[in-house]
């Protein structure tokens, strides 16, 4: 009778926790989300704002890109929007990518492919070397978040949220983009897994994405 009073508590605990646990990470997403928007706010304003004034160039993101090397995204000529499909570490997907001044932004949409259920990512690169002058080749660093893996966890499969730094080279024109990335990354912590799954691990994940200019 104990074993079984004290089961249901740990039930219920769980159950309390998990809402507390989603919050938590909608929470994060919805607070990095208002940086990178208010982020690119600011940096389109100021660099309008100044180009035309004698003495001062480029914006605040502009000296930021400078100071870490990164170079700005060619974006003549080429679409608005890029739409494909690929394979990150086994999340087979739907992606859309849209080239800014600033970088690339991208979302994807799928289903792991030993997974049931819909997962998700979204995340940016920007340019650190092009290796051809012509088009946008060349080799990107950024990050992402989102549905990184999936696990077995107490007897069924999960999709679990985390986050990743990435280096990829892309294959890009007018045409189409096609994106070869390597990535280290972690999930979050569950208790119910094994001792690996109940700590953060860093794992290494691969990705491959193609895509075609619709816009």
């Amino acid at each position: 009778m104990e074993r079984m009073i004290e089961s249901q508590s740990m039930t219920l605990d769980k159950q309390k926790m998990q809402p507390k646990k989603i919050f938590s990470v909608l929470q994060v997403l919805l607070i990095a989300s208002s940086f990178a928007y208010v982020g690119t706010t600011y940096a389109e304003e100021s660099a309008s704002a100044t180009s035309n004034q004698p003495g001062m160039v480029g914006s605040a993101m502009d000296s930021t890109l400078d100071w870490f090397g990164f170079n700005h995204t060619k974006v003549e000529g080429l679409h608005t929007l890029y739409v494909g499909v690929g394979d990150t570490n086994s999340l087979l997907h739907v992606n859309v990518e849209a080239p800014t001044r600033f970088g690339h932004v991208y979302a994807k949409v799928g289903q792991f492919a030993d997974g049931k259920n819909i997962a998700g990512q979204v995340g940016f690169r920007m340019p650190y070397l092009y290796t051809n002058e012509k088009d946008n080749d060349g080799v990107y660093f950024g990050a992402y978040a989102g549905h990184i893996m999936n696990s077995g966890i107490g007897g069924e499969h999960k999709n679990r949220l985390g986050g990743a730094l990435e280096m990829s080279y892309l294959f890009m024109n007018q045409a189409s983009l096609t994106a070869i990335s390597v990535s280290v990354g972690a999930a979050q912590r569950d208790k119910d897994g094994n001792p690996d799954q109940q700590k953060v691990t860093p794992t290494v994940m691969f990705g491959l994405s193609w895509g075609f200019g619709v816009f």
